[in-house]
């Protein structure tokens, strides 16, 4: 049979897994990935992830790719045999020496709680972080680069929530929650512009630790040479899972509030 290769879409609820890549015992969605293709019988190679997310980080865009001469790559099939905590919403034919690291944009979405922030001071401060620049105070060191190109930040306050958007075609090692670190330092008026600027000269040492990974998504993943087609059915899977969720959030929001009232009487 013919070999074929694919990309897919792939969205999961990351505080249920010790991060997206494969380990020997702790459960990872790469892990239950590849169980699903294992049970369907699927043969599989070259597998590759567009990015590998944290302990708690999820995703709603991140790709996987393999090669196979399997004819069950589809959506439906593949969600069959996952948790649902992981769900495949798209899948798409593409070249052979396609590898899913080699996006022209990678989009995270950071959800920080809204403490009193100045909104104003948070977006001056985000400026500062567009263009290509030495993130090396806003990562975890290893041996890569770490001069990043970041294309855009959004920052929008929704309810008691400022959403933090970052845009580029690659991110280091916690390079997204340090920045969030960062901008929320900004928020409060504990670190200046100046500061912040000083931090992309290579040689000052001035590391920001990160945010938490919780509230941190993988939102899009994008690529030049294909978009998406997200599979109907999949998708209305995806948004029962959602709304289920929502439903369970609310209920804990619930108990918080009225608790609260009670420790006040």
């Amino acid at each position: 049979m013919t070999e074929r290769r694919y990309a897919l879409k792939v969205c999961y609820e990351g505080r249920g897994f010790s991060g997206s890549q494969r380990q020997p015992v702790e459960r990872t969605v790469e892990g239950e990935f590849l169980s699903a293709l294992d049970a369907l019988k699927i043969n599989y190679a070259d597998f590759k992830a567009a990015g590998r997310t944290d302990r708690g980080v999820s995703a709603l865009g991140n790709v996987f790719s393999f090669t196979t001469d399997s004819q069950l790559v589809k959506a439906r099939i593949l969600n069959s045999k996952l948790p649902l905590d992981v769900r495949v919403t798209a899948v798409q034919r593409v070249e052979s020496g396609f590898n899913p690291r080699h996006a022209v944009e990678r989009a995270y979405k950071y959800f920080l709680p809204d403490v009193g922030f100045d909104l104003a001071l948070m977006k001056t401060a985000a400026k500062l972080f567009i263009g290509e620049q030495s993130f090396h105070n806003f990562s975890v060191a290893d041996d890569r680069n770490p001069v990043r190109r970041i294309t855009r930040i959004e920052v929008e306050k929704k309810d008691a929530v400022i959403v933090l958007t970052f845009a580029g075609e690659s991110f280091l090692w916690q390079m997204v929650r340090r920045m969030t670190t960062a901008l929320g330092m900004a928020g409060r008026g504990e670190i200046s512009q100046a500061e912040i600027i000083g931090m992309f000269d290579p040689d000052v040492k001035r590391k920001i630790p990160p945010s938490a990974p919780e509230n941190l998504v993988l939102w899009d993943t994008r690529y030049i040479s294909f978009k998406f087609t997200s599979e109907k059915y999949s998708r209305r899977l995806l948004e029962a899972v959602l709304k289920k969720r929502l439903v369970q959030m609310s209920s804990q929001k619930a108990i918080c509030t009225e608790a609260l009232k009670e420790i006040k009487k």
